[in-house]
């Protein structure tokens, strides 16, 4: 027995507020990583044979290794070069030209509209930038204002009221 195996030498050297690790291990990340590695090992000891015929890409993993080629899957689908024959392929001539005809009008009826789509889109933006014009010019003359109060700020004291004088002359 130990000094550290003691109650009595807890009692001595050490108080009740202070925490002592005496005796005590502390592990590490070393020391998980060590227990770590030896159950990896057992399990791969005991499942090599298992895992490489069943489950390759997992026993690599383990191991931490690429993945050799011969266990990556190829999942190349061969398909025969006549598989697929378009319709395009079965008209004669004639009516080969009447349908790329047909194609050429089909798709300039749609890039009519689209533009035609567009020009409205654009009248529709600049209608509304200009409105947002003349509310900001005619902004400045509707404001909020108090219907009890004088609108002419003028005093009765001034020179405009006291001026009997007429502003206007009469030709004879």
């Amino acid at each position: 027995m130990t000094w550290r195996n003691k109650r009595d030498h807890f009692n001595n050297y050490t108080c009740k507020w202070r925490n002592s690790n005496l005796g005590k291990t502390n592990p590490n990340h070393h020391y998980f990583m060590r227990l770590l590695k030896k159950e990896t090992e057992s399990f791969l000891r005991a499942n090599k044979q298992y895992l490489l015929n069943n489950k390759p890409e997992i026993y690599y993993s383990m191991i931490n290794r690429k993945l050799p080629k011969k266990y990556m899957k190829q999942n190349v689908v061969v398909t025969p070069v006549n598989a697929y024959v378009p319709p395009q392929s079965k008209l004669n001539p004639e009516e080969l030209d009447r349908q790329l005809e047909q194609e050429a009008i089909v798709r300039k009826q749609k890039e009519k509209a689209l533009k035609e789509q567009k020009l409205k889109e654009q009248k529709e933006k600049e209608r509304i930038e200009r409105n947002r014009a003349a509310y900001n010019r005619e902004r400045k003359y509707i404001y909020w204002c108090n219907a009890y109060e004088q609108g002419n700020y003028v005093s009765i004291r001034s020179e405009k009221f006291k001026s009997k004088d007429k502003k206007y002359q009469y030709y004879w």
